[in-house]
């Protein structure tokens, strides 16, 4: 069983490898969160990910209010942070599957994404393309990446740029996915990879498991991959990314899911009471009464609703006299998330294995009623800059 968050101690016993590249420290910036500029951390961050710059499902750029903004990038410039534009979101997926069939209309795609970057201020892209799905897909996608270094490049010269325009590229953690990205062709042309090591639970899982956890439960019937551990081992020894070149990113958001136990067999017909819940909504269940426990195999922690049984919610529920919602749900919940604990072990261990940095998805979501960044201070304690 679970030992209590409070008494958790965190033990790390792997050996120490120098990284062969500056660390970095990624935040995903949303459009779509409620964070105000002024409170960004840029302090505890290296690089900021503008999410996001979109193409609709022709793939043509839908240019927004809050995308692309000059008014960012010159904060980033301000506080010494570099500030990329993300693409993904939305149609965006679909509208890359059409337009990356055409390597003339890829060629157009990347030369209006780059106007954009140079012209706002941006200081590169982060393509979060979730994620190539087949052959055509796969070529695609490392169509794209390659027309995007090229003119990045172009673009970076003819300007006179000192510094390089980057481009960085999200991966997924699953092998299902992972083999669609044409890993040998697109890791020369990248800075780096954001390694999506989350959602490795939730309403399309068989069984309830953590969600981002460090190391697989033996427990877990899904545990070959299920893990962040696994995930860099699939990149890094199969794929043969080079490792200061994958970036451990971390969610700043938990999931909940309608079951009393971890590991129980989930209920494809309770996939709508499943929620994602950002890691300042978590916190505030801790406040409530929900029951913190720590997981020392995964390294991760568990949130355990308390008893129901005897709730008025549920007496009224059960009551003859009194309509039911089918859509509320009153039974038992287990949330799996990152905490301070957890993400101070995942830096520790991303440091120690000689990845190249964190990154956090996203920022909005840490942001605690003291103003400050709990997870992302975190992880800057565990891995300072040198």
């Amino acid at each position: 069983m679970f030992r209590p968050l409070l008494v958790a101690v965190f033990v790390l016993g792997f050996s120490l490898a120098a990284s062969a590249t500056e660390r970095v420290m990624v935040g995903y910036f949303a459009t779509f969160g409620d964070l105000p500029v002024e409170q960004i951390p840029w302090k505890s961050l290296t690089h900021l990910s503008h999410a996001y710059l979109r193409v609709d499902a022709e793939g043509k750029l839908v240019p927004t209010d809050a995308m692309p903004n000059p008014a960012l990038t010159a904060d980033g410039r301000k506080n010494g942070v570099a500030v990329l534009a993300a693409i993904g979101g939305g149609q965006t997926v679909k509208g890359l599957e059409k337009v990356t069939a055409d390597p003339a209309a890829t060629t157009q795609l990347a030369g209006e994404v780059v106007k954009v970057v140079a012209d706002s201020g941006y200081d590169g892209v982060d393509l979060v393309w979730q994620f190539p799905r087949d052959e055509a897909t796969r070529a695609g996608h490392a169509r794209l990446v390659a027309e995007l270094r090229k003119q990045l490049d172009a673009k970076q010269a003819s300007a006179k740029r000192p510094a390089r325009y980057l481009l960085t590229v999200a991966l997924t953690p699953a092998p299902l996915l992972g083999e669609w990205v044409d890993a040998a062709a697109v890791a020369p042309l990248v800075d780096w990879f954001h390694v999506m090591a989350f959602d490795l639970s939730g309403p399309w899982s068989a069984h309830a498991g953590h969600h981002t956890p460090l190391f697989s439960s033996s427990k877990d019937p899904e545990k070959e991959t299920r893990s962040v551990a696994a995930a860099l081992r699939y990149w890094e020894s199969e794929r043969r990314v080079p490792k200061e070149k994958l970036v451990v990113v971390a969610p700043l958001f938990g999931r909940a899911m309608p079951v009393a136990e971890p590991y129980e067999a989930l209920d494809p017909e309770e996939a709508r009471f499943h929620q994602a819940l950002s890691f300042a909504q978590v916190r505030k269940l801790v406040g409530e009464g929900w029951l913190a426990q720590w997981d020392q195999e995964c390294r991760a922690p568990w949130l355990t609703k308390p008893d129901v049984k005897e709730s008025e919610e549920k007496k009224a529920a059960a009551s003859p006299l009194t309509p039911v919602d089918p859509d509320k749900y009153v039974g038992p919940a287990l949330v799996s998330y990152d905490d301070r604990n957890s993400v101070h072990g995942k830096a520790t261990w991303a440091r120690e294995q000689g990845y190249r940095g964190m990154a956090f998805y996203t920022i909005h979501q840490d942001r605690m009623p003291d103003g400050r960044h709990w997870l992302i201070e975190a992880a800057a304690t565990a891995w300072p800059a040198e």
